[in-house]
């Protein structure tokens, strides 16, 4: 396992989780008004986004995230503006008439595709993607390119044909690949991994916490470090718990924005020990590196700049074509 990162390091995960959770909030609420068509949110799952994607070498690994993986997209180097325009121009698609063919229906997923970052669109039917990032791999793997692949997914395509043909691919060629599962649990005490027996021999397999960042990290870290030296691709199962609060209404936009507070006796609200920004925050005051007013300045620079892509995008007159 790699060595501790450094408070400042942490400072800037805790950043990007923020980030992506305010994005999540103002999207969630042009959703409820109705000025975009879908948003799958990605609530409680900052941390299992941010600590991966930051081990991906922007320009030059490939990504292929999940529909979900707002927190990935931000982190390899999306905009907010160009999150919200992305939600509004589809809609816009959605809602234009035509005189051949009624307008096309809302896309049911989040299409996230960012070429100059080498972010791959994700497909519709999410299993395929796997096989798209060994395709990658392979190419990458004969041109005997320092490139990694990097494929995100969930549990609900681990039964899918195209799943299990692109681990049996990627372990019979020992592809530079790193392949994410995450995993959600929400009632379930103990944490049942995924399908010990479907991971084929030769692929490097990890079953860790998705709630804490530097976990997630570390993990990550030794996988791309395994996959870009020749030492084998990594599964990496990820398993997320989400946070009461999650349950609540995303207009609360405050509550959510904001970072977590402390009781009056100085102690993380149980409530939340879920809630990977909290996690974060416990692991800086453990380290006496917390600091509420840089906290506070942070979460409240985010936000007016959150707002202000969001603004831009609405006033786009690309979103009017």
């Amino acid at each position: 396992m790699s060595a501790a990162p450094s408070t400042n390091f942490i400072r800037d995960l805790y950043a990007r989780m923020l980030l992506t959770r305010i994005v999540d909030t103002y999207a969630r609420q042009l959703y409820e008004q109705g000025v975009i068509d879908f948003v799958p949110g990605c609530y409680g799952y900052e941390a299992a986004q941010v600590g991966s994607a930051v081990c991906i070498k922007v320009g030059k690994d490939f990504t292929l995230p999940h529909y979900r993986d707002l927190g990935v997209v931000l982190t390899i180097g999306m905009t907010p503006y160009e999150v919200f325009r992305t939600s509004l121009q589809t809609h816009h698609h959605a809602m234009t008439p035509t005189n051949v063919l009624p307008a096309k229906p809302a896309h049911p997923i989040q299409h996230w595709g960012y070429h100059k970052h080498n972010t791959v669109t994700a497909p519709t039917p999410l299993a395929t993607q796997l096989l798209h990032a060994a395709g990658i791999a392979f190419a990458c793997k004969l041109r005997k390119a320092d490139v990694v692949a990097v494929a995100y997914c969930d549990q609900s395509i681990t039964a899918e044909p195209d799943f299990l043909e692109a681990l049996r691919f990627t372990a019979q060629h020992q592809l530079p690949i790193v392949f994410i599962c995450e995993r959600e649990h929400t009632a379930s005490p103990q944490l049942d991994p995924l399908l010990t027996d479907t991971i084929p021999q030769g692929i490097h397999y990890q079953s860790i916490n998705g709630n804490n960042v530097v976990t997630i990290y570390q993990t990550m870290h030794k996988a791309m470090q395994c996959a870009r030296t020749g030492d084998g691709p990594t599964f990496i199962e990820m398993h997320i718990k989400q946070p009461q609060s999650s349950r609540q209404s995303y207009t609360q936009a405050t509550a959510h924005a904001t970072p977590p507070t402390e009781t009056d006796n100085g102690m993380l609200d149980k409530k939340d020990e879920h809630d990977p920004l909290i996690q974060c925050q416990h692991y800086l005051q453990q380290g006496g590196a917390w600091d509420e007013t840089w906290a506070q300045q942070l979460s409240a620079r985010i936000t007016s700049e959150t707002e202000r892509a969001m603004l831009d995008a609405l006033q786009d007159p690309l979103n009017k074509l």
